[in-house]
C-alpha cells in the first residue's frame, strides 16, 4: 500500500474517472450534457477531498487501483466539507439536478445505520491495463484489516450486478435491494464483523 502522505490526487483522480466512466450510479449523478469526462473529474475529486482527511484514500503498491473507505462517523462535516460540497455541485451536479441527488442521497443514506458505526466503502477502481492482476486481493485485504482493527462492519452499495457478486463471494449480504425509476437496481450490502 502506499502511504497516505504520498497520494497523488491527479492519479487517485485519473482512476476512479477510468473506473466509473460506465458504471450506471455514478453516471446518473452527474450532469446531463456538457463534458461527462469533466463532470467525472468533478466527482472523483470530491471523493478524494472527503475522504483523504479520514485517511480513506488506499491506493495499491502498483499505483493502478485505489479504494476510498473509511469511517462513516469519523466526524461532523467541517467549513472544508461544505465547500467541497458546493464545487461538487457547480462541477459535477448541477443546480438543476442538485434536488434530485439530495433526494436519492438522502434515500440511500436512511437505510445505512444511524449509529454511522460503520466503514463505508464508498469506490473501488482499478485502471483497464490493470485488471486481472492482484490489485483488488490487496485493496480487499487492507479494507478488511482496517475493519478488523476498528472492529467495524463494512457498508457500500452496488448498481453493477458483476461487483455485488464479487463483494458476495467476499462475504458481504445484500441487506435492502432498490429498483429505481431509471430501471436499475441499487444492492445495499454489509460485510459484518467476525
Amino acid at each position: 500500500m502506499v502511504s497516505t502522505s504520498n497520494l497523488d490526487k491527479k492519479e487517485v483522480v485519473e482512476i476512479i474517472c477510468e473506473s466509473f466512466s460506465n458504471n450506471p450510479s455514478v453516471m446518473a449523478s452527474i450532469k446531463r450534457g456538457g463534458n461527462k469526462q469533466a463532470h467525472l473529474r468533478g466527482l472523483a475529486s470530491y471523493a478524494f477531498n472527503t475522504a483523504k482527511p479520514r485517511n480513506g484514500i488506499h491506493i495499491s503498491s502498483d499505483r493502478n487501483g485505489v479504494a476510498i473507505c473509511y469511517p462513516y462517523n469519523y466526524k461532523k462535516e467541517t467549513l472544508r466539507d461544505y465547500w467541497n460540497q458546493c464545487k461538487l455541485v457547480v462541477t459535477s451536479i448541477g443546480v438543476r439536478k442538485l434536488f434530485e441527488v439530495l433526494k436519492r442521497e438522502a434515500f440511500i443514506k436512511s437505510k445505512r445505520p444511524s449509529s454511522g458505526d460503520f466503514l463505508y466503502f464508498w469506490f473501488f477502481g482499478v485502471r483497464d491495463r490493470a485488471r486481472g492482476s492482484k490489485i483488488a486481493i490487496e485493496l480487499k485485504n487492507e479494507i478488511f484489516d482496517k475493519a478488523g482493527q476498528l472492529n467495524l462492519p463494512i457498508y457500500l452499495e452496488t448498481s453493477v450486478l458483476k461487483n455485488k457478486n464479487v463483494y458476495s463471494r467476499y462475504g458481504f449480504e445484500v441487506y435492502y435491494e432498490w429498483e429505481q425509476n431509471n430501471g436499475d437496481t441499487l444492492w445495499f450490502m454489509r460485510r459484518l464483523t467476525t
